[in-house]
């Protein structure tokens, strides 16, 4: 069964090692440093954001990954999104953890639109979005910086029109704390 759980102080170190991990940082848009203090002032600026909303990925009991909504806009019903998986071992669930956010932020918050940028080296999250119906509408070429080297950024959208047509996904519900 998968949980959203809001995030909460006691979730930070956890969310630090995931990051700091090579195999997801590869496809972050920033390094973080393995600083506590700073994952303290981030939770601490994030929490009082109404346009952010982040949860901890809880399958069967086990935390997993990081989910986050960014730059809600309730004026122009669009949001950002971004998630990863922070044990490797239940990678294979990522395709499945979006439809239930994408059904949430559609039926649930009632927006329109859930838009992102992708480090275009990351071609199996393209898939998967190509598979929920994303497009792409456009590309940053070297508009990234990591590790010395500069990558393109693909542009990506996603419509409720666009989402809420396929049946195949629609059962997919939870609860978001």
């Amino acid at each position: 069964m998968i949980k959203f759980i809001r995030l909460e102080e006691k979730h930070l170190k956890l969310v630090m090692t995931w990051r700091a991990n090579p195999e997801v940082a590869k496809y972050l848009f920033t390094n973080i440093n393995q600083n506590i203090d700073e994952q303290y002032r981030w939770f601490n600026k994030i929490n009082i954001d109404d346009t952010y909303r982040c949860w901890i990925i809880d399958y069967n009991g086990i935390p997993i990954g990081f989910l986050n909504l960014a730059a809600i806009d309730r004026i122009n019903l669009r949001c950002n999104a971004g998630y990863y998986i922070g044990e490797l071992e239940y990678r294979s669930l990522g395709a499945l953890i979006l439809p239930y956010l994408y059904n949430y932020v559609f039926k649930v918050m009632s927006l329109k639109k859930i838009y992102g940028e992708v480090i275009a080296e990351n071609s199996a999250i393209l898939k998967i979005h190509a598979l929920h119906g994303y497009r792409q509408v456009g590309i940053y070429r070297e508009h990234v910086l990591k590790d010395g080297i500069f990558y393109d950024t693909i542009l990506i959208e996603l419509l409720a029109e666009s989402w809420l047509r396929q049946k195949r996904y629609q059962q997919y519900v939870a609860i978001f704390d």
